[in-house]
């Protein structure tokens, strides 16, 4: 039973109906948009700095890759379980600065000429750890900001500025990169993570004290296995981490292998490298600004099943450009992949906060990301052993196909016959 708060701990009433006019909401929706532009820009130009300052190769730049999602695979589950006992907006602010400075570190050593990849892989490997804490925290975070007849709202708001950003972020990058260098890009990126963690500080609406921290403190491992065993349990949580863990395998393994493809076989300029990669971004735009018309239409499980096919799509196109005929089998590509993931993830984020009762949200949401993400690790340096021995477009079939199989656990489970949002009832 939780121990009793005084009124400086009490939770303030979730706003419902207005996420418009939610000044709270906001700042949370400014910060996202800001840090996700930063974000987009700087995944663009780290590669591209790797390649123009240090002469990476394919299997550098897919361990580079590895790397920024290793975190994922370590420590998403006892992440989890400890922001299930603590308020998550503090974790969210912090989390923000630490990233701005170990990605201003970057461009300070490169103009001090003593970047190295050691310090590459060091930066993006602990960014990765903070980026775990923030995206669990953040996930756990938003229903209590907003209510439950809210959250599918709020995440396609949300979902339409990240959108927003892979539409704008990587033609910025390019445009950046070929004007400044690659150097000033990532500083931009360290910018936008500084100003998401003041715009998270600024956020009032006060968290309830978790339920976990008002008891003795328990066994870390137990509490991971209880969240790790609440979505394995539901057929519903296990059929969407499945798909989207082969759709982020194969996507993570494109993602690697395109930069370089376009850049070193297809012969683009850094500015249509970030044209293409902004395409995708123009379909993640116009799939958020349906999606919420979409999921009325078709219902929930409907919305994540055709979301997950148009992805696919997506995946298998890419590989068929070639260097006689390349732009519109990229550019299709792109669209097809990109109009697809809002779909997916609004629908199934919802979903997913929908089915968790508060006490456990952080860790169920760790243990989706310690499956969905942690592909990713391993993603990016099969990627780069694949492109090393068959070849980069080779390696791209091969991600492709990986990526194909998204459709079997959805197959498989209840979901595509779910329109409405299950009600679980809290725990006593």
């Amino acid at each position: 039973m939780p121990a009793e708060r005084g009124t400086d701990d009490r939770e303030e009433p979730a706003p419902r109906g207005r996420l418009g006019r939610v000044s709270d909401f906001q700042r949370l929706w400014a910060a996202q948009s800001v840090s996700e532009t930063g974000t987009q820009m700087g995944q663009l130009a780290v590669p591209l700095l790797a390649m123009g300052a240090l002469h990476a190769s394919a299997t550098e730049l897919g361990f580079l890759s590895g790397a920024r999602m290793l975190p994922f695979l370590v420590l998403a589950l006892p992440a989890g379980a400890l922001l299930d006992r603590i308020r998550r907006l503090p974790v969210m602010v912090l989390s923000d600065v630490c990233r701005a400075l170990l990605v201003v570190s970057v461009p300070l050593a490169y103009a001090l000429d003593l970047l190295t990849f050691a310090q590459l892989y060091l930066v993006v490997l602990l960014v990765g750890v903070f980026t775990v804490a923030f995206d669990v925290a953040y996930q756990s975070y938003l229903p209590t900001l907003v209510g439950r007849e809210d959250l599918a709202g709020a995440n396609a708001r949300l979902t339409a500025s990240a959108s927003a950003a892979e539409l704008a972020g990587p033609a910025a990058a390019g445009v950046l990169t070929g004007a400044l260098g690659a150097a000033a890009t990532v500083l931009v990126d360290g910018v936008s993570f500084l100003a998401s963690g003041l715009l998270c500080r600024a956020i009032r609406h006060r968290e309830p004290v978790p339920e976990r921290a008002a008891g003795a403190p328990g066994s870390l491992r137990g509490e991971v296995g209880e969240g790790l065993g609440f979505v394995l349990r539901r057929r519903e949580l296990r059929a969407v981490a499945g798909s989207a863990a082969f759709l982020n395998l194969g996507s993570s393994m494109l993602t690697v292998l395109l930069t370089l493809y376009m850049v070193r076989e297809l012969h683009y300029s850094s500015t249509s490298v970030g044209v293409v990669l902004s395409l995708g971004g123009a379909g993640l735009v116009a799939g958020a600004l349906a999606a919420r018309r979409v999921i009325d239409r078709l219902g929930y499980g409907r919305s994540i099943t055709a979301g997950a096919v148009l992805c696919v799509a997506g995946l298998v196109v890419t590989p068929l450009a070639s260097p006689g005929l390349s732009w519109p089998f990229l550019a299709g590509g792109q669209l097809l992949f990109g109009f697809g993931v809002p779909l997916f993830n609004i629908a199934q984020v919802t979903l997913r906060q929908a089915l968790t009762p508060d006490r456990l949200r952080g860790r169920m949401n760790a243990s989706m990301r310690f499956v969905i993400w942690s592909v990713i690790a391993v993603g990016g340096p099969v990627a780069g052993l694949l492109a090393q021995a068959a070849g980069t477009r080779g390696a791209m079939v091969v991600a492709a196909a990986a990526g194909a199989l998204a459709w079997l656990p959805l197959l498989v489970s209840p979901v595509p016959a779910l329109r409405e949002l299950p009600r679980v009832p809290e725990p006593a």
